[in-house]
């Protein structure tokens, strides 16, 4: 498989991104696993801060790579080039999930980059729209320890947008608000990270808070002894969310504000 038109492909993303959060939208809805409040203010806000991220981090993105590519041309790394597609998309997996891993882990204990990132979990109904729901600065902060891996792997620019694709779908699986089958949980966690395995991470309590770090599969997380398993009766009654009063955990002026204030009521 090749991937003549990279430009083409890198916008096919957005459709990919839109068609999952439509799809992810209509099954939570025809059957959600929590009931919600504050809909359509929680997708305005949320949708809102998103596209602030993803314009910050996009540009920012675009002005460094070609600051960077102007100055330097990165060699161009022949056994990476090489190699057949499905074993740079493996490769590609395997590195991107243990660096995000890490950085995941750095954001819960950092208190810095806790500012940042406490804006993803502080909403208290989590559903596909907390998907994007990050702080444009938190996005500009992440793109740095990725760029190095993001270089190597543009030797395989097919590895590496298909790699993005798969990123993009799981985001929203993973958040989306709907119970899987206990059969099908267990078979799906062993290779994929799950709604119920991510929705734990977004529980309050903090036990559950700093576990489960993994972005789209788990084997981190079981390899360094960070998973939680939790109940159904858990995943349905739990409080999500930091526990904090429902404009600072919805409305856009304060989302944007929030890493200047105290993120949780027991810190």
């Amino acid at each position: 498989m090749e991937i003549d038109n990279v430009p083409t492909f890198t916008l096919d993303l957005v459709a990919i991104t839109l068609g999952a959060l439509a799809l992810g939208m209509l099954v939570e809805t025809l059957s959600p696993l929590r009931s919600q409040q504050s809909f359509f203010s929680r997708w305005l806000n949320n949708g809102s801060l998103a596209l602030i991220s993803y314009l910050a981090a996009y540009g920012a993105t675009t002005l460094l790579a070609v600051s960077l590519l102007t100055q330097y041309s990165p060699p161009r790394i022949e056994w990476i080039a090489s190699l057949p597609l499905w074993l740079n998309i493996a490769l590609a997996l395997a590195s991107f999930e243990f660096m995000r891993y890490w950085l995941h882990r750095a954001m819960h204990q950092v208190p810095f980059l806790w500012r940042l990132h406490h804006v993803h979990h502080s909403d208290a109904e989590v559903d596909v729209s907390t998907a994007f729901r990050h702080h444009p600065f938190e996005g500009l902060v992440s793109i740095l320890p990725l760029l190095p891996l993001s270089f190597l792997f543009n030797n395989a620019i097919e590895a590496l947008l298909l790699y993005r694709a798969w990123d993009l779908v799981m985001t929203v699986f993973t958040h989306v608000n709907v119970g899987i089958p206990q059969p099908l949980e267990r078979w799906l966690l062993r290779v994929v990270v799950t709604p119920n395995f991510h929705r734990t991470h977004h529980f309050s309590d903090k036990q559950f808070t700093d576990s489960n770090y993994g972005a789209t599969v788990p084997w981190f997380d079981f390899m360094f002894k960070t998973y939680r398993k939790t109940t159904a009766d858990q995943q349905r009654s739990l409080a999500l969310g930091l526990g904090l009063c429902e404009a600072d955990s919805i409305r856009l002026d304060k989302l944007l504000l929030a890493p200047l204030k105290t993120q949780r009521k027991n810190d």
